[in-house]
């Protein structure tokens, strides 16, 4: 069950990928290209070190995008979601189902995940989780 599903980031909702990934730069961060996402009206960049977990920067493109009013709503730069790897998005998705998660959207193609299906998932015990497919 979940002990198969892999952890893959952390998601971090911020109004500026630049102001943001300096600071992970300094850090040691190496940062990807940033990538715009139409579907989630975002602009998303991943930050990379070894030994560490990866971070999903996530810049909301317009006012329209959830991420905006999650921002809005916490007052700025926050972490928003935990994403894990799995199998077979339809199975995990039915199991966080009767795990009282409820999906927030149908599974969607990414193209920062390399155009693998993602899906989001809200449970007020545990918060945003993001399923993406395995290759």
């Amino acid at each position: 069950m979940l002990s198969e599903y892999s952890f893959h980031h952390i998601g971090v909702a911020t109004n500026s990928i630049v102001n943001t990934s300096r600071y992970y730069e300094d850090l040691g961060f190496l940062i990807s290209e940033t990538i715009f996402d139409p579907i989630q009206s975002v602009n998303i960049c991943f930050l990379y070190k070894t030994g560490h977990p990866s971070i999903e920067l996530i810049e909301p493109i317009s006012d329209l995008s959830p991420v905006a009013k999650f921002l809005q709503k916490m007052g700025g730069v926050t972490p928003y979601h935990f994403c894990y790897e799995v199998k077979s998005i339809e199975e995990a998705i039915a199991t966080m189902k009767k795990m009282k998660f409820v999906s927030l959207s149908k599974p969607v193609i990414a193209i920062a995940m390399q155009n693998r299906l993602i899906c989001f998932l809200y449970n007020k015990e545990v918060g945003l989780i993001e399923l993406v497919q395995s290759k």
